[in-house]
């Protein structure tokens, strides 16, 4: 198992959160509540897909953020 941390991106609210092995970037958001939101690692770096196996990805301890598909899609828009 690994620890880490998610916080829904601006709002300061930080869950721990224990993964196993095949983990999905959709289990963590939907144990959060957050079925809007994307699952991102290094504040915005990497974008997981909600599929993909999160656990070899990230370090114990590490920090994800979770934020909303309108944040991800101006994020997206500001950089063209």
């Amino acid at each position: 198992m690994k620890n880490i941390v998610v916080t829904a991106a601006g709002t300061g609210d930080y869950r721990d959160l224990q993964i196993e092995p095949g983990t999905t970037a959709q289990d963590i958001l939907n144990e959060l509540g957050f079925q809007n939101y994307f699952l991102i690692k290094d504040d915005g770096q990497y974008r997981f897909g909600a599929t993909e196996n999160v656990y070899p990805a990230v370090s114990d301890g590490e920090k994800l953020y979770a934020t909303s598909k309108a944040d991800v899609a101006g994020i997206v828009n500001s950089s063209m």
